[in-house]
């Protein structure tokens, strides 16, 4: 291998040495050997390399038959520029260090003027609530060693763009999506675009269109247990024919595997109707808003610590790794706007508790829980309400004499139905569709 590197340096001084044209041959060498083949073999000049240069672990690789022997320190330097590294002369030595070190040129940032005109928005400059095309431009060649150094294309153009309503991370990873890794940079609240003339202008109509405000979704939900002593029904059926003898056409589609939608009402209107009713318990009310495409978490509970796992020390001691797991009502809900009046709904409910465990972990509660998980997309301001979470219970009483022997009593069994439904209800608010 030492021999093989020695070739590789020798051979360009044999290849100059013999006249002109010169030529060179070298293969995968490091920036340390390719220097010291051209500039101290080749051109007879001293170099000194910084260790940023170094650091760039550079391989080169040149095969050429055939140069002038006046053009070898300009053909030398465009290769180093190729590779990231400049390439200074001063009073008789090389000097070469990466195109990113601080002895670089600086870049210059240019606002646009009054009446330029601005990305995003037809507001006038003096408003900085739009957002910013801000250009940057090279001097004297800077911005050209920076795009060298990062592999670049030599055309590529930057660009500064100022969000409005959107956050610059949402922003980057769309236009990353559409353009390819890099295209886009977030910097602080600031976005940084890089490529063509045209794929920047490109990202800048991509970027008007998304940077918009979000719309806000007003989402309530709330669980109502439903009790029935009788032999069949479902809960969710009960619910329908309660909510159908006081709505009337106004009820939606039934389904026969527990769910049913209202229209031309609301969610407050159903909550008041099934209150009038005994057989309806209400277990919890929430509401909350936020932005669409954003996860909204409603919980009524408490957490519980539970052992997750249990091993030894390192002085044969039990340890018990304690997780602390959450329980009571907890409503998941991610709404995502679709247009003409459409919202899906990502659900994930559940009731939950814990309770002693009889086998099992020591010590450890186990978690008793009532979920259900489903995807839908309902109107606005359509209400749903999503059954199936039944259970039943066998409920033994007795009736006789308190003066007669307890054998003598009448004793029945009743079988106790009970059914949770989730009621839903996701709007956009009128304010939201102006903004």
């Amino acid at each position: 291998m030492k021999k093989l590197f020695i070739l590789f340096i020798w051979l360009p001084c044999v290849a100059f040495a013999a006249g002109q044209p010169v030529s060179i041959q070298l293969s995968s060498v490091s920036l340390g050997a390719f220097a010291q083949a051209t500039y101290k073999n080749m051109l007879s000049r001293d170099f000194v390399i910084s260790p940023d240069a170094i650091a760039l672990d550079r391989k080169l690789t040149v095969s050429v038959s055939s140069i002038d022997a006046d053009r070898l320190p300009t053909f030398v330097e465009g290769i180093l520029r190729d590779q990231g590294i400049s390439s200074e002369l001063r009073d008789g030595v090389y000097y070469l260090r990466s195109a990113q070190s601080p002895g670089a040129a600086p870049l210059a940032i240019r606002l646009p003027s009054a009446d330029a005109p601005v990305i995003g928005s037809r507001a006038p400059f003096s408003d900085t609530s739009v957002p910013r095309a801000v250009r940057l431009d090279a001097e004297e060649g800077a911005v050209d060693s920076m795009v060298v150094a990062a592999g670049r294309r030599r055309d590529t153009e930057f660009e500064v763009y100022v969000p409005a309503s959107r956050s610059a991370d949402f922003l980057v990873q769309v236009v990353a999506t559409a353009f390819g890794p890099g295209s886009a940079v977030a910097a602080g609240h600031q976005i940084v675009l890089a490529g063509s003339s045209s794929e920047v202008k490109k990202m800048r109509v991509l970027l008007g269109a998304l940077d918009q405000l979000p719309r806000m979704v007003d989402v309530s939900a709330s669980w109502v247990e439903v009790t029935d002593n009788a032999s069949s029904g479902r809960g969710i059926s009960i619910m329908a024919n309660v909510l159908g003898a006081k709505f009337g056409a106004s009820l939606g589609s039934v389904n026969a595997a527990s769910a049913i939608s209202l229209r031309n009402t609301n969610f407050q209107l159903v909550i008041d109707a099934l209150n009038t009713d005994g057989r309806f318990k209400q277990v919890s009310n929430s509401r909350i808003v936020g932005d669409d495409y954003q996860k909204m978490v409603l919980t009524v509970g408490d957490e519980t610590p539970t052992i997750s796992s249990t091993g030894k020390d390192n002085s044969g001691n039990s340890v018990q790794n304690i997780v602390y797991r959450p329980s009571g009502v907890i409503v998941d809900v991610l709404p995502k706007v679709l247009g003409n009046g459409k919202i899906n709904l990502a659900i994930d409910g559940q009731i939950s508790s814990f309770k002693p465990t009889a086998s099992g972990v020591t010590g450890s509660p186990t978690l008793i829980k009532r979920q259900v998980k489903t995807a839908v997309t309902v109107n606005d301001g359509e209400v749903l309400l999503i059954g199936g979470l039944n259970d039943a219970q066998n409920v033994d009483s007795s009736t006789g004499f308190s003066f007669l022997p307890s054998s003598w009593a009448a004793r029945s069994g009743t079988k106790l139905h009970t059914d949770l439904v989730l009621i839903l209800s996701a709007q956009v608010p009128r304010t939201s569709e102006k903004r």
